[in-house]
């Protein structure tokens, strides 16, 4: 007898996910429904999967990372408690560190003055095409403190990002700036509205302090953290192979892989093929240093290409399980990194 089919939103009620969560990790690869109306796009779920899915929610609570997640669903037992044990090795490991830093920090405001707030001037449409360059990477759910876009101002200019954890997307304008620096966290929402009134304003003087950004007397900012961008950029290990591809061939080898994934060969004859088929496309380019095959979610590489300016992208890859740096060479002021989809290294 056929199990029953539950909709998306039963089956996120069911388990405890949101119907957008549970969308992300079918575009992951990780709980992928047990059917999909052609006509209508519909998700339907059986509840075999259930157990699947509660598993993620406990990691998901836990901060797993997608990749720990991958191992410990579809991995032996052994491998899984490994996987699991490794994680939580990692996370004694960074809370220490962040022990230590936050008391070198407490040390440092205890003993040093307030901090002056963030002045900064730029062109309105500018900072606007920044915001909706970047917003496509951030976190969809809106409950998540990663449903939002970083205004981040620095010696050097401001800073537009938004990231989701998988994937991340980084604009630098230009501009001087007074003051300590100062970053502001919006909703998306409030980014959105914030766009539409910057195209307006020839120049915008934008206040930043105690994370509000102000704007003509507006204040917009959420009460919550946010990932520190210059970190992980600065903490990039330097390129071992490099590309630059041509992005229609990519997003057409994107779309014949059609599945959740897909396999980026880099070297002389540069290719995307489906993993589970052997479906697959050339893509035109120059690629320099040694080849690499990398694993990407097609989704989060489609959104990554498609924030990338021009006809080109190119491609810095250090490894097949770290960042993969994309950036266009038409815009040197925008980097997305993408994280690859964990896989055994055959083929």
């Amino acid at each position: 007898m056929d199990e029953p089919l539950l909709t998306i939103g039963a089956f996120a009620r069911a388990v405890g996910l949101t119907a957008s969560a549970l969308r992300h990790y079918d575009e992951c690869g990780l709980l992928v429904p047990a059917e999909v109306d052609s006509g209508t796009g519909y998700r339907y779920y059986t509840p075999e999967l259930a157990d699947r899915a509660r598993l993620i929610v406990g990691m998901r609570e836990a901060g797993v990372p997608i990749e720990t997640m991958r191992v410990v669903l579809d991995s032996p037992a052994g491998e899984a408690r490994a996987a699991l044990a490794e994680f939580l090795e990692d996370q004694s490991a960074r809370t220490a560190r962040a022990e230590e830093a936050v008391r070198g920090v407490l040390a440092a405001v205890d003993a040093g003055p307030a901090a002056r707030p963030a002045l900064v001037e730029l062109p309105g449409p500018v900072l606007a095409a920044a915001i909706r360059q970047v917003r496509h990477a951030a976190e969809s759910d809106p409950a998540s403190e990663l449903a939002s876009v970083l205004i981040d101002v620095g010696g050097t200019g401001v800073d537009v990002v938004a990231t989701n954890r998988y994937w991340m997307a980084v604009r630098s304008l230009p501009a001087a700036a007074e003051g300590d620096g100062g970053r502001a966290v919006l909703s998306l929402p409030d980014a959105a509205a914030l766009a539409d009134r910057l195209d307006a304003i020839t120049t915008a003087e934008l206040r930043i302090a105690d994370g509000t950004l102000t704007l003509a007397g507006q204040e917009l900012g959420r009460d919550t953290t946010y990932p520190a961008h210059r970190l992980v950029l600065a903490g990039l290990e330097p390129a071992v192979t490099r590309a630059v591809l041509a992005k229609a061939d990519l997003f057409a080898g994107l779309d014949a892989a059609a599945y959740a994934e897909v396999d980026l060969f880099l070297g002389d004859q540069t290719r995307l093929r489906s993993p589970h088929t052997a479906e697959q496309s050339e893509v035109r380019g120059v690629v320099t240093g040694p080849p690499t095959r990398l694993r990407l979610g097609t989704a989060l590489f489609g959104r990554a290409l498609a924030a990338c300016l021009g006809d080109e992208v190119q491609l810095a890859v250090t490894a097949p399980d770290r960042p993969v740096v994309v950036t266009s060479p038409y815009q040197p002021g925008f980097t997305a990194l993408v994280m690859p989809v964990r896989h055994d290294a055959e083929g």
